[in-house]
Formats: structure tokens, sequence, C-alpha cells
């Protein structure tokens, strides 16, 4: 009996731990090398009127493909419906990026995707954003990205 109690319980653990959320850090995105390279960078410049082209690498954290993750940063929407919905956005690490230029490093930016349509959210907020993470490179108009995040949660950092 004892041994069918510790058996059901090293299993209802393993339950837990296999459903953990694991708290994200912008930095954990990135291999050391170009996490040292970013930190050398100069500042952002953020005036003009063209454009400036993305910079840095597609470079990844294996480990972090199917992860479940939660990771707080700013959401600019990518795929908005008629209803100011949106299905598709980018999580960014600071306010700003992707508006202003230039877009962070694609290893630096999530492609968030929602499998029900949100209300659009206040650009100057900062968000929680939790889900399971991937490994996929994306490019689009606005920026590329690295990672994409199948999203179960959206809530304001506070």
């Amino acid at each position: 009996m004892r041994l069918v109690i510790a058996t059901l319980l090293l299993a209802i653990s393993g339950l837990a731990v296999s459903e953990e959320v694991r708290e994200l850090d912008w930095l954990e995105m990135m291999p050391k090398d170009e996490v040292d390279a970013l930190m050398n960078q100069a500042n952002v410049e953020h005036s003009g009127m063209f454009k400036a082209e993305q910079t840095g690498s597609f470079k990844v954290i294996d480990e972090l493909d199917d992860q479940r993750v939660k990771i707080a940063g700013y959401i600019v929407p990518v795929e908005v419906n008629g209803k100011n919905e949106m299905s598709e956005f980018f999580i960014v690490p600071y306010f700003g990026a992707c508006i202003h230029v230039p877009p962070p490093p694609p290893n630096q930016i999530v492609l968030a995707r929602l499998a029900k349509p949100i209300p659009v959210t206040e650009i100057y907020d900062a968000f929680w954003i939790q889900g399971t993470m991937n490994v996929e490179t994306i490019h689009n108009d606005i920026a590329s990205a690295a990672y994409t995040m199948d999203v179960e949660s959206v809530k304001l950092w506070e």
C-alpha cells in the first residue's frame, strides 16, 4: 500500500513540475556572445525619417523551444481585425521597439499568436505574456523574429 501511495505522490509531483511556467528574462533568449555584443552597442538613435535596418541575429537558445514561459514586455500589434482586435502581436523588450527605429535584434522579438483575438492594448503599458515558446523564424514588414509564442494569457504588468 505504501508503494502505491508513494508512486501516486511521485506521479502527481511530476505533473506539477511539467505544468510549471518559467519566468523568462530577455537576455536568456540570446547566446552569451550576443548578449556581450548587445551590451557594447551604441545607444539606439530615434531621429530621422527613414526606417533603419534591423540588426542582430537569429541565434537562439534551442532549449526554449516548446517551453511554457512568461515574459514581461511591450505589445506591438501585427494582425488587427475590423473590430480593433489583434490575433498576432510582437512582444518586445522596451517601449517604442518596432515603432521607433531600429527594431530590436530578431532574437529579442517574439511573434505572439492568440487562439482568440483580444482588444488592441495600450502601447505604453507593459504586459506579462504567458504561453508556449517556439524557436521559429518570422519575417514581416515591421520586423523579423526568431521566436514565436502560442499565447495562453496576456495580463497588465503591475
